[in-house]
């Protein structure tokens, strides 16, 4: 693909996400029984395509790879000179005709780059360009998974904060039925204080539950630039499904996937290319280029008052044969070159360390599916059945809500495990976005 297409390729997919804001400039979904609004995933991302600060800075790099592509083709401009000579003041004493005028000698001087040089510069800032352009595709990606991994962080915080909430309400309905056994003496005085005690630490619970749900909104919103009316914004409540097409793929087909489509190696492959036309150009600064003047001249002491003639100019590359230059531009391809191995090394590390860690987290998030949520929803409910025919005493279901708690905490902590490990896997594989 050339640098043409790369950029219009990258430039479509920003402005796909912009339009589609500015026609619906933010369609969030308000959330049941409350001001607050919610966003999906999708549009989590596209808000950051559109407003982040760091993507819209880093793609600037693509303008000034621009520029520099205008200051490579650039033609040297020519040198214009223009002398006077033999003035005399008997020039300005009279305004005879035959009074001899001051000689002038106007000339005009062309530097010629020689050996192809300024192609070599121009191909050479394409290239650049284009690297530049994979770079931000590269940004895109790992600022990409800084959402997610935040989308899914508020989620998560959402969750907690709903379990906070509906214990601290459970506990606040048995103190409040206890309350009412103690004053017929059903219940101990002791049996009362224990659960007003924990619904004292259910209320503490729900207190840091919100403030943990308030700073993940704040760097999700950090990301997003801020939108406007945001401050009360939700994450709607859908983990990621996994694609089947990378989940199911072999490992060895999934590294090599990721070797064609990762935009880091795609720039690390385009950098050795430009290195490899600077060190030509390197080679070539050996023949000198040349500079072709020429000249008029009206020289009234002379025979012949007018003349012209033309020159030619050129260094002599006699002790100094860019040895320099030449050696600094093999340097350059082999950084380049090792850059290159460094990057695919990264990648297929990338791609095995993020598979095994999101095996592990879905086989912890199924067990938790499988085997406990609904026995731990079953047990809570039964001990809370038995307590209120006193089957059970109090320390019994305080253990059973405690239990229960515990036990969800860690099911939502799995699954946003989950979430964050695809959201890895994603990046390491190298999956374009689509909004």
């Amino acid at each position: 693909m050339n640098k043409q297409k790369l950029i219009r390729l990258f430039s479509f997919t920003l402005m796909l996400a912009t339009l589609t804001l500015q026609a619906e400039p933010l369609p969030l979904v308000p959330a049941p029984a409350e001001k607050n609004l919610a966003i999906t995933e999708q549009q989590a991302i596209a808000l950051f395509y559109q407003r982040n600060l760091d993507l819209i800075a880093a793609h600037f790099n693509i303008d000034v790879a621009a520029a520099q592509e205008v200051i490579a083709a650039a033609i040297p401009n020519p040198v214009f000179s223009f002398n006077i000579s033999e003035l005399s003041p008997e020039i300005f004493k009279s305004s005879n005709n035959s009074q001899p005028l001051p000689g002038i000698s106007p000339a005009l001087s062309q530097l010629i780059e020689t050996a192809g040089k300024r192609q070599l510069r121009v191909e050479s800032s394409e290239l650049a360009t284009e690297a530049v352009t994979f770079d931000l595709q590269d940004t895109l990606r790992t600022l990409t998974n800084a959402v997610r991994r935040d989308y899914y962080s508020l989620l998560l915080a959402q969750k907690n904060l709903q379990m906070a909430e509906d214990n601290f309400k459970r506990y606040h309905e048995i103190l409040r039925v206890n309350g009412i056994r103690l004053k017929t003496g059903d219940i101990a005085e002791t049996d009362y204080t224990r659960m007003e005690v924990e619904s004292l630490k259910a209320q503490a619970d729900q207190d840091q539950a919100q403030a943990t749900l308030k700073q993940a909104r704040a760097t999700l919103l950090l990301l997003l630039g801020w939108p406007e009316n945001s401050m009360d914004i939700l994450a709607v409540e859908a983990w990621p499904k996994a694609t089947s097409t990378i989940t199911d793929a072999k490992q060895e087909q999934l590294v090599k996937q990721a070797l064609e489509k990762r935009p880091d190696l795609q720039a690390a492959r385009i950098r050795i290319a430009q290195a490899q036309k600077m060190l030509t150009l390197a080679n070539r600064l050996v023949i000198p280029d040349v500079t072709i003047s020429a000249y008029y001249q009206r020289d009234p002491g002379n025979y012949f008052t007018d003349s012209g003639g033309v020159g030619i100019s050129l260094p002599l590359p006699l002790f100094y044969r860019q040895e320099g230059e030449i050696s600094k531009a093999h340097i350059g391809v082999s950084s380049a070159e090792l850059a290159l191995t460094q990057t695919e090394q990264s990648i297929r590390s990338d791609v095995i360390k993020a598979m095994a860690a999101w095996k592990s987290a879905d086989a912890i998030a199924q067990r938790f599916e499988t085997l406990v949520v609904t026995r731990i929803e079953t047990l809570r409910k039964e001990q809370e059945f038995a307590y209120e025919n006193g089957a059970i005493g109090l320390l019994d279901l305080i253990d059973a809500e405690r239990s229960y708690k515990a036990m969800m905490l860690d099911y939502y902590t799995a699954l946003a495990n989950r979430s964050n490990a695809w959201a890895d896997l994603l990046m390491a594989y190298g999956e374009e976005v689509k909004l």
